[in-house]
């Protein structure tokens, strides 16, 4: 599709789109202000009614001191032997008690105490449970301490729970490292033991069942002969082919050498007399050329020398076939010589053959005598482990039993431990679960989930709440936005409001007596100058003077009204012939009926100009405009308004032309006044014919593919769009966050 000069044209007025600054993050943090904030008093009130609810809660604490005396004291050094001390890592004795203090035995017996030995199965466990719950263990390892706290809403109740289990802890402890230690260790000390013999008794069975010593040693001796068998196979096999060779190339050159051979042959007689004849014929040819050149060839000296010629000829060729040779034949010496060479290698390659055989068994029982080795070596290598390891448990558990008769004898003596109680457990007096820190915990909540909330509804959000948001999104620059009087209510309050006008329009359409309506808004002409500046500043009007203005919005409610009020008024001021304004709705009821005179009533605020009234001006056109527009000049106002008359279709083409050069010659500005775009397509149509089209942008309301759907389909049509208008447009910064800006 070509591209017109005045889309060209509005490219130029684009400007780059701005980027993200701090003012349009606290636009959104502004405009959902009352989701964020009630997002943050709801986190509070179910945080305040956590806090009223949850009853109050007490912790007792104890603390006990974990050291290196009775039974970690006699641990033996596993690298020193007796005499050692062991060597513990960070925190094992600490691991090691508080495993006790988790001991659900332990649990268990606390709680039978309390309840009695009367307490079903099913009320012992749900009583274990509650206890565990409410018990905590935390270990400081690198203080060796070990931090217990109990919670209960009576203070006194949880100090001596705690007390209970502290004294039941000592004496499970005490069974627990002295009884029956030392008889479970030599019971168990003995069964290795035993183990261990086994264990000797077969390793030394399945060596002497397969005859092995050192199989290390008989494994190397083995790799060594296979390695040395295979060695000289591959040295048999390479002269063996060698002699292969040698001897079927001798076989394929004896098979041509005789055993007799010729020795001389003699025809020396024969080749005399054949020769002297040869010369008689020659010279006679020579004698016949000679007379042939004196006489004819007729002539009986010539006849008489070729019968001579002829005589010769045949005689000669008679001696020939009687020729005999002289042959004498000898015995061939050199075929001797090859018969002699080829029996030696036939016996070379037959004695390489038989070697090679017996180095083929040689080397298969060495393979196989080497992989018996290698399995055995394997079986008695697992044999060994087992053995091994074996051995290291009797070691293990006979240093355990010494260790365990050396403790039990010190604990039999002097009942010595290895905990103290450093912080004896007391009835708390304070909470630990103060209100205040239900309601901290709300507040954080309530604030993430205010941003997450107003996150959200941003990215769900497609409408437009300041000029740079459609500048950064629809690519135009932004020509007025001024900011509406009107106090917006929250998003909340208005999204309700738009519920129950849909159910007021419904009921109305229902046959309800409608509402009456709300008296129009004006529109603020303090940002106007800019969009006149580019109005004036398109120039592709007949005489670079009179400009078009198509003023262009999705909805009716997007306040394209109220703004060509305000645009008339301005280009009024700015003009000195009338402002045509051409009303292309199918209804003008943006400014009445005319009146008696034939004079409309304007909408907006009254003028300084003189009344048409008692005077000779008139609204003054052709008669292509007057057959589709009627004209009506504005009281008090310079200003012209052309409605279409009834059953009257806008002209295309060069009769659309015509008549727009035709009201171009009569007056400076021409506004159309069209219908939005979700109701008709002739705002589309007549952007060709404008000069400039400013799109209306209504914040809050407008969405932003129909936007830019608006703006695709103007310049694809080929108009010119020279900016945006956007109106309703909101304040959402307060005046003490703004001066900051």
């Amino acid at each position: 599709m070509p591209v017109s000069p005045k889309t060209i044209a509005a490219s130029k007025t684009v400007s780059a789109p701005p980027r993200l600054a701090t003012r349009d993050f606290l636009n959104t943090f502004f405009y959902y202000h009352w989701t964020a904030t009630s997002a943050i008093l709801a986190m509070l009130g179910l945080g305040l009614l956590v806090a009223v609810a949850v009853p109050a809660s007490y912790r007792a604490e104890a603390r006990l001191l974990t050291l290196y005396a009775g039974y970690y004291n006699m641990q033996l050094d596993q690298a020193g032997g007796r005499g050692g001390t062991a060597d513990f890592a960070a925190g094992q004795i600490v691991s090691v008690e508080a495993q006790i203090l988790s001991s659900p035995e332990l649990h268990r017996a606390i709680v039978q105490d309390e309840l009695g030995p009367s307490a079903s199965q099913e009320a012992l466990d749900r009583a274990v449970r509650r206890f565990e719950s409410h018990l905590s263990i935390e270990k400081v390892e690198t203080a060796n301490v070990i931090e217990l706290s109990y919670s209960d809403s009576d203070p006194v109740r949880a100090s001596k729970t705690l007390d209970r289990l502290i004294e039941h802890y000592f004496r499970q402890r005490a069974g627990v490292f002295t009884e029956g230690r030392v008889a479970f260790l030599v019971e168990h000390r003995d069964k290795v033991r035993t183990q261990l013999d086994k264990a000797n008794a077969e390793l030394i069975a399945f060596q002497r069942s397969r005859d092995v010593v050192d199989i290390d040693g008989q494994i190397a001796s083995a790799v060594s002969l296979n390695a040395l068998l295979k060695q000289r196979a591959l040295e048999n096999q390479a002269s063996l082919i060698q002699d292969n060779g040698s001897l079927d190339s001798l076989k394929k050159e004896s098979a041509s050498v005789p055993a007799k051979i010729e020795l001389f042959e003699d025809n020396t007689e024969a080749a005399h007399a054949i020769d002297t004849m040869q010369l008689t014929l020659l010279q006679l040819q020579s004698r016949r050329a000679d007379l042939l050149s004196r006489y004819m060839a007729e002539s009986p000296f010539v006849e008489q020398i070729d019968e001579q010629i002829a005589d010769v000829q045949k005689a000669i060729d008679q001696h020939k076939s009687g020729v005999i040779n002289a042959v004498r034949y000898g015995h061939n010496t050199y075929y001797d010589t090859v018969q002699d060479r080829i029996v030696r290698l036939t016996s070379d390659v037959a004695g390489e053959q038989a070697r090679k055989e017996t180095l083929d068994d040689q080397l298969k029982e060495a393979d196989e005598r080497l992989q018996f080795l290698i399995t055995t070596a394997n079986q008695l290598h697992r044999l060994e482990i087992d053995r091994d390891l074996l051995a290291d448990s009797f070691k293990s558990f006979s240093r355990e039993v010494e260790q365990a008769r050396i403790q039990q004898n010190q604990a039999d003596t002097s009942s010595s431990t290895n905990v103290r109680i450093i912080q004896a457990p007391v009835p708390p007096t304070q909470r630990s679960n103060p209100p205040i820190l239900f309601l901290a915990a709300s507040l954080v909540a309530g604030i993430m989930a205010a941003g997450i909330s107003v996150l959200v509804r941003t990215s769900l959000r497609e409408t437009f709440l300041s000029p740079e948001e459609i500048e950064r999104s629809l690519g135009l620059t932004v020509l007025s936005a001024p900011i509406h009087p009107d106090k917006a209510p929250p998003p909340m309050v208005r999204e309700v409001g738009q519920r129950f006008a849909w159910l007021y329009r419904r009921f109305n359409r229902e046959g309800a007596v409608s509402a009456p309506p709300l008296p129009p808004r004006r529109m603020p002409r303090a940002e106007l100058g800019r969009m006149v500046s580019a109005i004036n500043n398109s120039t592709i009007g007949t005489d670079g003077v009179s400009h078009t203005v198509l003023l262009l919005s999705s909805r009716a409610d997007d306040g394209m009204d109220e703004l060509t009020v305000a645009l008339a008024e301005e280009l009024e001021r700015r003009s000195t012939r009338p402002v045509l304004i051409l009303d292309l709705t199918p209804k003008g009821e943006l400014y009445g009926q005319p009146d008696q005179d034939g004079l409309l009533s304007w909408p907006g605020e009254p003028g300084p100009a003189p009344s048409w009234r008692g005077t000779d001006k008139r609204p003054s056109s052709s008669a292509d405009a007057e057959a589709v527009f009627s004209f009506n000049a504005v009281e008090g106002r310079y200003i012209i308004v052309g409605r279409r008359r009834p059953g009257s279709f806008l002209p295309s083409g060069r009769q659309s032309s015509g008549l727009f050069e035709s009201l171009r010659q009569a007056h400076d500005y021409i506004v159309l006044r069209v219908p939005p775009v979700s109701q008709s397509f002739a705002g589309i149509e007549a952007a060709i014919l404008a000069d400039a089209t400013v799109l209306g942008v209504r914040a809050e309301a407008t969405r932003k593919p129909v936007a830019l759907s608006m703006k695709t389909q103007v310049l694809d049509t080929g108009g010119r769009i020279v900016g945006v208008a956007m109106t309703y447009r909101h304040s959402y910064i307060p005046s003490f966050v703004y001066r900051f800006l």
